[in-house]
């Protein structure tokens, strides 16, 4: 119990400064990830689109050690030409299947440097950064309604 009464204790001393700091870094963090999702937004709008399929996924050495997954596709480009690129990015787990079908994006005469255009890889900063924007801004708001309450009482 006297636990408890200390954690309690501790919680009402760092709650009214974080209850100040934590819903205006909130906002920020969302504002940044509207201009990186409008930045990913504008950066694909001028692209050509082309469905690929995975051929296979081509391991290697990360710098940091272990292993790294590519996948490597292949799509027709707008004229029917086929092309084979390896993805200049990889994970430390399989990501696609081969013989799974993915939407890819690419340059108007640039096909080999296509990239895979899920959203996921496409808005993964915006995500990130609207995540930890929402949960920091409900996390101090949820402090200050918490305060307001106990000075209420």
């Amino acid at each position: 119990m006297e636990f408890l009464r200390w954690v309690q204790d501790r919680f009402y001393r760092v709650a009214p400064p974080l209850g100040r700091v934590l819903p205006s870094v909130g906002v920020l963090l969302l504002l940044m990830a509207a201009g990186f999702g409008v930045h990913s937004w504008m950066s694909t709008r001028g692209r050509v689109r082309s469905m690929a399929t995975i051929t296979e996924n081509v391991s290697g050495f990360a710098k940091e050690g272990g292993v790294l997954y590519a996948p490597r596709f292949r799509f027709r480009t707008a004229g029917g030409e086929l092309v084979t690129v390896l993805a200049s990015s990889g994970s430390d787990e399989i990501e696609f299947a081969s013989g799974e079908t993915v939407p890819v994006l690419y340059r108007a005469g640039d096909p080999e440097g296509a990239v895979i255009s899920t959203v996921w890889r496409v808005y993964y900063g915006a995500i990130v950064l609207g995540l930890w924007g929402a949960a920091l801004f409900d996390l101090g708001w949820a402090m200050r309604v918490m305060l307001r309450k106990r000075l209420s009482a």
